[in-house]
């Protein structure tokens, strides 16, 4: 197996730290600077997504999603609304001020993965990806052996 030159999480931080920093930048109008994938996946979702099957989709804690959802509705973007049969759950829902910025959101992310991927082709970004997913499960079943 060749080693890498550094630390995998070294090199994947740093590269999420410059696709955030493209992404502030380009959005940096709106009153938020993160979450932006919480909005586009509780629009594909509105109405039926609560905070768990948020943070399901997320791949994070119940901690973790309470502050997102805690930011965004406090930035006036996301709504929690009570379940009638479970009053511990909550549905979420877009503001209009979300449903406004949302295609200005997802255009941006298309517009930095065409940055972050210029000069791949279809299959390089294609094996990318089924790279990433096969670190990322090596990744969860050692979680659990540690």
């Amino acid at each position: 197996m060749a080693q890498l030159e550094q630390p995998l999480g070294r090199m994947l931080s740093g590269l999420a730290k410059g696709y955030l920093h493209l992404l502030r930048t380009k959005l940096q109008h709106l009153d938020i600077d993160r979450n932006y994938l919480a909005l586009v996946l509780v629009e594909n979702n509105e109405g039926s997504i609560t905070q768990q099957e948020l943070a399901v989709l997320l791949d994070t804690d119940k901690v973790s999603i309470v502050r997102v959802i805690d930011y965004l509705s406090g930035k006036g973007y996301i709504q929690r609304i009570p379940n009638t049969e479970d009053r511990r759950k909550h549905s979420l829902v877009l503001t209009q001020k979300a449903k406004l910025a949302l295609p200005e959101i997802k255009q941006s992310f298309i517009e930095i993965n065409e940055i972050a991927l210029k000069g791949l082709n279809h299959s390089q970004v294609s094996e990318l990806e089924q790279t990433i997913k096969k670190i990322k499960s090596n990744i969860k079943e050692n979680i659990k052996i540690l």
